[in-house]
């Protein structure tokens, strides 16, 4: 009687709510608005503070700091907040960031809580890190699954011109509390192009990254930035396509686009969840002294 009871409870369940025995949705959504906007292509788009949600060893090219900020809004009133930071000193690089996911009353899930602390090293053209992940799970009524693992990355930044990236997430799962969390390894091999100088007024940037998820089909994306910037003052668009992981319910297609204001990056990304015809929204900050 328990396990029909708890069949008709998932079959119930809104596309976004999930229970413990699923992978936390957290890991599978963009670590930055940027990300967003390309869908979810960041293991090469290196040099942001949200690369220590996808590749530990982007924050290498970072010259002295960087600090980002965002906020989702989705369709079922589901929200989910995240910061990060980077810190560069000499050739070490330190990271850490945080995001948080709140589910609509209705959900299975109450919340997801992903922190993200890395560690990493930058010899010449190549930079390689680490980083430990802690992961929690709420559910409806109270109970908490919590668990860590590991990042592993590489960088390899053709000065401002291109970058592969690599990075191995999710390696090992070691519970703290609760029942053990599925945290699923996946793999990113990703590459990213300028086709302009970046220091010039046009820009144009391409991305293509292929992931492999544990128990799931590959998926390659690929997204384009472009953009008109003089005296550090400009607008950049962005676009991407490409296989979503299935947690999401996210459409193939992603769009954004950004104000750059000196330093200071104002962005933003659109993407539509399939099947319901909802949009999410997605806005963040980027600072880079």
């Amino acid at each position: 009687m328990g396990a029909v009871l708890i069949g008709a409870a998932l079959d119930a369940a809104p596309i976004l709510a999930q229970q413990s025995a699923r992978p936390p949705l957290v890991l599978s959504l963009p670590g930055s608005v940027r990300q967003a906007g390309l869908a979810g292509s960041g293991t090469a788009l290196i040099g942001d503070a949200g690369s220590v949600f996808s590749n530990p060893a982007g924050l290498a090219p970072i010259k002295y700091l960087s600090i980002e900020g965002s906020f989702s809004a989705y369709p079922d009133g589901t929200r989910q907040g995240s910061a990060s930071a980077g810190l560069r000193l000499g050739p070490i690089h330190l990271g850490g960031g945080g995001s948080y996911l709140l589910f609509n009353d209705s959900a299975a899930v109450r919340s997801n809580l992903m922190w993200v602390g890395t560690l990493g090293y930058r010899i010449g053209l190549v930079s390689v890190g680490s980083s430990a992940k802690y992961v929690a799970s709420e559910d409806s009524t109270g109970h908490i699954d919590r668990g860590v693992t590991e990042d592993i990355g590489l960088a390899i930044a053709l000065f401002d011109i291109s970058s592969i990236g690599f990075s191995a997430q999710n390696i090992g799962n070691y519970r703290i509390s609760g029942v053990s969390l599925i945290l699923p390894t996946t793999y990113r091999l990703g590459f990213m192009l300028n086709f302009t100088d970046p220091q010039t007024t046009a820009r144009l940037l391409g991305t293509i990254e292929t992931i492999w998820t544990q128990d799931q089909e590959r998926r390659t994306v690929i997204g384009f930035e472009a953009g008109l910037v003089v005296s550090g003052v400009g607008l950049v668009a962005r676009v991407g396509h490409g296989g979503q992981p299935a947690a999401s319910g996210q459409s193939e297609w992603a769009y954004g686009g950004g104000v750059l204001l000196g330093r200071l990056r104002l962005d933003y990304a659109y993407q539509r969840r399939k099947g319901l015809g909802g949009e999410v929204h997605r806005v963040g900050v980027r600072w880079t002294p």
